[in-house]
């Protein structure tokens, strides 16, 4: 409940205007019932508890009235009929991805060499939110948990012109620097 209970908290200050699930793991049964898996999960043993899959991406804005770029991340249509059907389309074969949101972890080697620290995301799932706020608006950008620096190095892969992080791990902070430095 602790996502929860910090969202509840900023309520004070923000508004929840948007709430995406980061899918990390998914498995897929296909119409001829073949399983696949996709992504990478951190396994839990236990006899409880099943694969936490999945975490909240909370988008707090001050007054819960921030315009996005809902096509920035957009897919097609599988049933192209849609793009007919409805107007807002325009003609386009674009829809907006929606809320849940299916980033994959890279494959690594070793934890302590290629992730560092026990909170990382991927760099691409920073990407997207820069993206859904409309990546040419995003003037500066906040991380107050910069960690190893994935969100630094998505603000400059999506062009973000003013950067600011914290950090308290010095070790963290160094990787940081020398992530974002490459």
């Amino acid at each position: 409940m602790l996502p929860h209970e910090i969202a509840i908290e900023l309520r004070e200050k923000f508004v929840l205007q948007n709430t995406i699930h980061w899918i990390k793991s998914i498995a897929i049964e296909d119409r001829h019932g073949d399983v696949r898996s996709h992504g990478h999960f951190k396994p839990i043993s236990s006899r409880r508890f099943v694969n936490d899959c999945h975490e909240y991406v909370f988008h707090f804005t001050i007054d819960g009235n921030v315009e996005i770029d809902r096509l920035a991340l957009g897919v097609p249509y599988q049933d192209k009929s849609n793009i007919s059907r409805w107007s807002h389309t325009r003609g386009s074969d674009l829809r907006c991805r929606g809320n849940t949101w299916f980033v994959r972890y890279e494959t690594i080697q070793s934890r302590a060499k290629e992730r560092p620290h026990p909170a990382t995301f991927p760099v691409q799932l920073a990407e997207w939110c820069i993206k859904l706020h409309g990546a040419s608006r995003v003037q500066t950008m906040l991380d107050p948990f910069l960690g190893i620096g994935n969100s630094a190095i998505a603000a400059r892969r999506c062009g973000v012109k003013k950067f600011i992080g914290f950090e308290i791990d010095e070790g963290y902070l160094a990787e940081a620097k020398r992530r974002i430095d490459l």
